[in-house]
Order: structure tokens, then sequence, then C-alpha cells
């Protein structure tokens, strides 16, 4: 399911594009929310459950003591702490390519597809090494190769006055693979999530829930990213100053986000970190 939602992805950019080149920022954001109503309604006579709902059935009470588990809470914070950059990258990296590596909007349009692309592929991988492994170690290969790709390739892409454009476009074109995969396919945890919180309960789970909880803390990070990545970019370089020939991301004005952005997805392996830091304070306690 998380993998086919990047499946849009990866046409959606160009004719995202192509609708604000031809009818402007207002018409396009419009012709967009009607366009998600629309969609959004008509696909609501088709969501049905996979197993009809006896008539005789009973309502159950609701049961909320997962919510006491430190499962759900360490792995719900890693969840919410990686949202807050993971949005950063396909919003800002066109832009990036336009204002600091001198290459067109075209570009950036097409690496915001390969990213999406490859979110495709990172999703189901990503998927079927929950099924098998423990899904902390899932969410520390996530977030690791995520934050490697965010600082040695998107923080080391320079400008063409500084260096080859080339390499600029190589570093790129390789960070919108590697962060695509390894970011983009974060969502398909949650079914390991939900298959530890269970294992971890002692009472019956309830999925939907902690489904939409989970969905629901990477909606707060969405939401928080926006106005907190203006203030990163009004930050800009981590240098202190910002030149025409900044010799590297981080030298350039999106220098605090990217770093901002990385840090996040480190985070992102909380649970893992939490882990190892219990047993760590366990084994000092004997």
């Amino acid at each position: 399911m998380w993998a086919a939602k990047s499946v849009t992805g990866v046409a959606l950019p160009f004719a995202a594009n192509a609708c604000l080149d031809k009818f402007g920022s207002s018409t396009t954001f419009r012709a967009w929310t009607v366009t998600t109503l629309l969609t959004s309604l008509l696909s609501l006579p088709f969501m049905k459950p996979r197993i009809p709902v006896s008539p005789s059935a009973s309502a159950r009470r609701l049961d909320l003591r997962f919510l006491r588990l430190a499962a759900f809470w360490t792995l719900q914070a890693g969840n919410i702490i990686q949202s807050f950059g993971y949005f950063l990258p396909s919003t800002y990296l066109p832009s990036y390519l336009t204002t600091t590596v001198g290459l067109s909007r075209t570009m950036g349009t097409m690496l915001v597809s390969l990213f999406n692309a490859t979110s495709i592929v990172g999703g189901i991988c990503m998927g079927m090494l929950c099924d098998r492994f423990a899904v902390s170690n899932i969410l520390l290969l996530s977030s690791i190769g995520s934050a490697l790709s965010v600082f040695l390739l998107w923080g080391m892409a320079s400008s063409p006055e500084s260096g080859s454009p080339q390499t600029a476009i190589a570093l790129l074109t390789l960070f919108s693979i590697f962060y695509g995969f390894f970011a983009g396919g974060f969502s398909s945890t949650w079914s390991g999530v939900i298959k530890q919180i269970k294992r971890d309960s002692s009472t019956s789970l309830e999925t939907g829930l902690v489904f939409g909880l989970l969905a629901g803390g990477r909606g707060i990070g969405n939401v928080i990213s926006g106005p907190l990545s203006t203030a990163l970019i009004k930050q800009g370089s981590l240098s202190g100053s910002q030149t025409d020939s900044a010799r590297t991301g981080f030298s350039t004005q999106y220098g605090t986000l990217i770093l901002f952005t990385g840090i996040t997805a480190v985070f992102g392996a909380w649970s893992w970190m939490w882990g190892y830091i219990s047993s760590g304070v366990r084994c000092a306690s004997r």
C-alpha cells in the first residue's frame, strides 16, 4: 500500500510543474484541492471491511491499554521526529537546484520524481524485511541510510562556481535514489511496529487505532515542518556567511535545513537507541 502511494508521486511532479507554468499557483492549488476532494469522495463507497460485520455482534469496548507501553511511545517518538525532516527534501530540492546549483526547474522536478520512484522499491523492501526481522533493526537501517545520504550526498553538492556542475548533478541524483529508498520506505515499517506492540501487549490490540495514531504522528511532523523549515532557511549557512561559490550544501542558505533533515533522520531509530540505552543501564545496575 505504501509503495503504491509513491506511484502517483512519479508523474505528479511533472503535472504540477506544467500546471504551475500554464495556470499559475492560485489556479493550480484550487484545482488540486477540488481534485483531492472529489477523488476522496468517490473512493468512499469502495472502502469496506474484509469481513462483513455480523448483525448480532455487540459493540466492544475500546482497549487503550497499549498506550501504557513504553514500546509504543518510543516507536511513535521516532516516527514523529523522522517526519519533521522527511518532507523537506522533496519540498526544497527543486529550489536548491535552481538557486544554488544553477540548474533548471525541470531537473528538480525529475529528481523529485526519481525520489518517489525509488520510494516504491524502498517501501516494498522495508515491508518485507519487517516480516523477517525485528522492527527496531529495520528502523535503524532506514534511519542510517537516510542520514548518510543527506550528509554525504545532499550536504556535499556544491555550486558550479566551486566545482563541476556534473558532480553536483551526480551527487543529487544519488541522493534522490538513496534517500527515496531508505526514507521513503520508513512508513512501511508500521506493520512491524504494530506487530511489536502486539507482542508486548497482553491484551487484544486495536490495530486500526494504532495505525491511525502512527499516521497522525506523521501528520504532526508534516504540519510542523512547514513553518519550521522557513525558520531554518532564514538561519542560513552553517558557516555563518553565504557566498555564491559555496563549496558544499552546508555552506549555502540551505545548510541548517540540510543538517536538521539529517539529524531527524537519525532519530527515526529512537526505539533502537532507547533499547540500547536501556540494556546498557540494566547491565550497569547488576
